[in-house]
């Protein structure tokens, strides 16, 4: 019994290697080294297991450093290329500007009608451009946000103005109900909300159909202003409801136009660092609402 005790004493101690012998009880002598020689196997397999699971662990990290490091050398490519394209782009709409302002020449109908689509489109590019920009500034730093205080609601009639004229293109009319008669002032940064703006109208244009109305309203609730962008249309699914607002994310639809995916997810952390919200609701019975919200 003592061999027994001590061999028991050992494999507790982690020596699971030990057998017994030259016991009385040939059977318990069995039994006992059955059980210690499958503890020994069992221990095996743990220990071959663990080797196993930390060659994949390193395995795996080095596949996504990798991947993380390719993420980076793509982003800096695209701002890169973005940065060159941008300034062809802006010598381009400083022509069409001339050309329109009548400084080479005065031009017939049609050729205003063209030069204002050109205008149109590269004013469009300039922006998406302008998109992928600042979205590679936001990863490498947080949005400059200069809030001052100004009137809410006549800033986006402003915008809803300015927009008119690019709704116009495809029949599309702006109606906006603001409640000029309260003009709340608020705390924002104009260049960056201007950008949230101009990109949840456009999107209203992009995704309804010709001919159909864009709603624009704002409300004061508790202690928030709150802006509502109402289109008409197929609605949005409930897959990419959960999703519009992710980075490089397009949404698929008949009346979607070619986009960078990254005009919603620039728009939330814009609204994000005014500490506000932005949200979406959408119904397939035809009407898409995006709301943004702002501390009064």
């Amino acid at each position: 019994m003592g061999k027994l005790l001590l061999a028991i004493k050992r494999v507790r101690y982690g020596d699971i290697n030990v057998r017994l012998e030259n016991l009385n009880d040939k059977e318990l002598e069995n039994a006992v080294n059955r059980l210690f020689e499958t503890m020994y196997d069992r221990e095996m397999m743990i220990k071959e297991y663990q080797s196993t699971l930390a060659e994949k662990n390193l395995s795996l990290e080095e596949i996504l450093k990798q991947e993380k490091q390719l993420q980076l050398f793509k982003e800096e490519f695209a701002a890169t290329l973005t940065h060159d394209m941008k300034v062809p782009v802006i010598a381009e709409l400083n022509s069409l500007n001339y050309l329109l302002e009548g400084r080479f020449g005065d031009l017939n109908e049609k050729q205003l009608e063209i030069l204002k689509l050109m205008k149109s489109s590269n004013q469009e590019l300039k922006e998406l451009i302008e998109n992928m920009l600042e979205t590679y500034r936001l990863e490498q730093k947080s949005l400059n946000i200069n809030k001052i205080l100004q009137p809410i609601n006549s800033f986006i009639y402003e915008i809803a103005e300015e927009m008119k004229p690019i709704a116009l293109q495809t029949a599309h009319s702006i109606c906006t109900n603001l409640n000029n008669t309260e003009d709340i002032n608020i705390y924002f940064d104009a260049f960056q909300l201007k950008r949230v703006i101009k990109n949840l109208i456009q999107n209203a244009i992009s995704f309804s159909p010709n001919e159909s109305e864009i709603s624009i309203t704002s409300a004061k609730i508790d202690n928030s202003i709150k802006i509502f962008f109402t289109n008409k249309g197929s609605g949005i699914s409930t897959e990419d409801l959960n999703l519009i607002f992710q980075k490089y994310y397009c949404g698929h639809s008949k009346f979607r136009k070619a986009g960078t995916g990254l005009g919603l997810y620039l728009s939330q952390q814009i609204v994000l660092a005014h500490d506000g919200n932005i949200e979406v609701d959408s119904s397939k019975e035809g009407y898409t609402t995006f709301i943004l919200t702002l501390p009064a």
